[in-house]
């Protein structure tokens, strides 16, 4: 629909040739056409080679000509017209009518046929010159705005009346895996989620009120044909109407990396704060007693308070080191390779003083992941094994279990579908502290710094895993990271398969 002014005329004025050998005919037919059609501008011309000089000089709307003319007559007009402005409605509007010129006329592409004649006429000519431009305009402008829109890099969308899509681009199809065929006709339900269906409802809704906004943004989850899930951001307008509903529009965009990035800020910051916490309650207690030691020290020169002193350095030394590394096993894991589980396992067993515990492995399966960060992971769960199932018996709940004097058996494994684990046969952990021996700072050990499990936790989530704590065949405590993708065995050297 064209665009208009509140009273009804159009925004841009109709611009008309007419062209016709006589002059007369043409001053009384333009005075009609200015009656009928008070936007529209008339140009003349009697002269068939003046018209079409006429048309390269400006922007017409329509032709309006006569048939019979001196050395070219209204067809051959027609057809010259057409060479150049192949969508150009042309109206033959002659005096000279028969049955053959309107059939040649209508064979040649002729917009509209009208034979001439009094006022009726001419109000005839002004309505269907009115209505070919109308549709003229709407062509051109539909056209400039399917050019626009298959060039926009954003999946575009028009829902129709009826609700279902009438026009999607290519990166539209491109995002939801169907043909365009498969889309045109069909309802959004097709690719969107019920929930998101009912909020684009909604959207459409207050965009429709009298008092409601223009346009709407909102989120929504498309399904496409194969493939997960896509999170978008919807953008919702109507389409131009006046008393009647004509259908909306919308502009899709992928927020997938925006919402990757919000979350990682949101992880980073609680990390910021998460590790400034651990960082004025945890490291308070050890600053405290060294300020009380150094004082004590400088008091009575006991080597006792100086001993002290030493020993909360260490423990704030340590401590810092275990935070730092808490900060840096949170980053997701970018670069992994194809490596064994047992293997990795053994080599982390070596790099302890794990006397006299003792450890075996049943794992040989090949994952993908950061070495260094995997041989963290199992270190931190060999000292957490020897450190609570150690011979004085101190269990992680602080009680007090028979001692052990050959050690604690630790032994590595693969779970029944997904994983791998590290058990002990020591006194376990309570079920009721399960969860809590993850976080950052818990500890029942006097001398703990209550990070070695925390950095496990985050060593398993930067590599997608899961962790949780069981209860070992012994009784002991059992740590599981699940989630694991095996990779495929290896071809050696010799064509055989490994892992």
């Amino acid at each position: 629909m064209t665009d208009s002014n509140a009273d009804g005329t159009p925004e841009r004025p109709y611009r008309l040739l007419h062209v016709d050998d006589q002059p007369d005919f043409l001053s009384v037919t333009r005075s009609f056409l200015d009656r009928e059609l008070p936007a529209a501008e008339v140009a003349t011309e009697t002269e068939p080679g003046d018209a079409i000089a006429r048309l390269t000089q400006g922007s017409f709307d329509c032709v309006v000509s006569d048939y019979d003319m001196p050395g070219m007559d209204g067809l051959e007009l027609l057809e010259t017209i057409r060479a150049d402005y192949p969508d150009l409605p042309f109206v033959l509007y002659t005096g000279k009518g028969s049955e053959s010129i309107a059939s040649s006329a209508i064979n040649a592409g002729v917009t509209s046929y009208l034979q001439k004649g009094g006022p009726e006429q001419h109000r005839r000519l002004a309505n269907r010159v009115e209505h070919a431009i109308e549709e003229y305009r709407a062509k051109r402008t539909s056209e400039r705005y399917s050019a626009v829109l298959g060039a926009l890099d954003y999946p575009v969308w028009v829902v129709d009346v009826d609700g279902t899509f009438e026009y999607v681009n290519d990166p539209f199809v491109d995002l939801t895996g169907y043909s365009r065929t498969e889309l045109l006709g069909s309802e959004p339900g097709l690719i969107k989620t019920d929930e998101s269906v009912e909020r684009a409802n909604e959207a459409l809704r207050s965009v429709l009120s009298s008092d409601g906004p223009d346009t709407e943004r909102f989120e929504v989850t498309i399904q496409p044909k194969d493939g997960a899930d896509v999170p978008c951001r919807d953008h919702l307008a109507p389409l131009p109407f006046d008393d009647r509903y004509r259908g909306c529009a919308g502009i899709l965009r992928d927020v997938t990396e925006q919402r990757e990035r919000r979350e990682k800020l949101e992880q980073q910051n609680q990390r910021l704060e998460e590790f400034v916490s651990l960082v004025s309650h945890d490291l308070r207690t050890p600053l405290s007693t060294a300020r009380g030691a150094a004082e004590l020290a400088a008091e009575s020169g006991d080597p006792e308070y100086f001993e002290k002193l030493e020993t909360a350095h260490e423990r704030m030394d340590g401590m810092i080191d275990e935070l730092l590394t808490l900060a840096r096993e949170g980053r997701r894991v970018t670069v992994a390779e194809p490596v064994r589980i047992d293997t990795v396992a053994a080599d982390a067993w070596e790099g302890l003083a794990t006397e006299p515990a003792r450890l075996t492995t049943d794992a040989p399966v090949v994952v993908e992941a950061d070495p260094e960060r995997l041989r963290r992971l199992f270190e931190n769960l060999f000292k957490n094994s020897i450190e609570h199932g150690r011979p004085d018996g101190r269990s992680s709940s602080g009680d007090t279990a028979e001692q052990r004097d050959d050690g604690v058996e630790i032994a590595v494994g693969t779970t029944a579908d997904d994983g791998f684990f590290v058990a002990d046969d020591g006194p376990g952990i309570d079920a009721d502290r399960r969860d809590a021996v993850f976080e950052p700072g818990f500890t029942t050990a006097s001398d703990g710094t209550g990070f070695g499990l925390a950095i496990v936790k985050r060593i398993a989530e930067a590599h997608g895993w899961e962790v949780v704590v069981t209860e070992s065949d012994a009784g002991g405590a059992r740590i599981e990271l699940t989630g694991v993708d095996f990779a495929p065995p290896r071809e050696s050297a010799d064509g055989t398969s490994t892992t």
